[in-house]
């Protein structure tokens, strides 16, 4: 007999709402797109606030992370700060939230969750991705060995 396992849709499955910006063998992560908030538009400093949900395969909770993100556009930097820890129910309304009192601020990896989210908040309020790879590439070589 074989086993079967059932597998439960959650809120952020094929949802637009949720653009998905990680994933591993425990964990998935995603950008709340209505969560999205310019804060400061100064170029090329910018402000955005967004939520970053989640959900770990290990425990079966999906948290939300509502972060600011500080964007550099000449430095091509990115730094978060993450305010608050949003719980939700498996329908995707919160439960809790935990403001977290004098929040940091870090860098994050252009290829991070955060790095990804940021990039996508950054797209949708600005029409166009944050990092830009103007880098020239060498000339390719026709020298052969001989």
């Amino acid at each position: 007999m074989a086993g079967t396992a059932l597998a439960a849709a959650m809120f952020f499955d094929d949802n637009p709402r949720y653009i998905q910006v990680g994933h591993d063998d425990t964990t998935e992560s995603y950008v709340d797109m209505n969560s999205i908030q310019s804060i400061r538009y100064d170029p090329p400093y910018y402000i955005i606030k967004a939520t970053v949900v989640t959900y770990d395969y290990t425990t079966n909770v999906a948290s939300g992370y509502e972060n600011k993100f500080f964007y550099n556009f000449k430095a091509q930097t990115v730094k978060a700060q993450t305010l608050s820890t949003l719980l939700y129910d498996d329908k995707g309304l919160p439960t809790k939230q935990i403001i977290l009192p004098d929040p940091a601020v870090n860098a994050c990896d252009r290829y991070s969750v955060n790095g990804k989210a940021a990039d996508n908040a950054f797209f949708t309020c600005y029409s166009m991705t944050f990092y830009h790879t103007f880098t020239k590439q060498p000339p390719s070589s026709t020298k052969r060995n001989e």
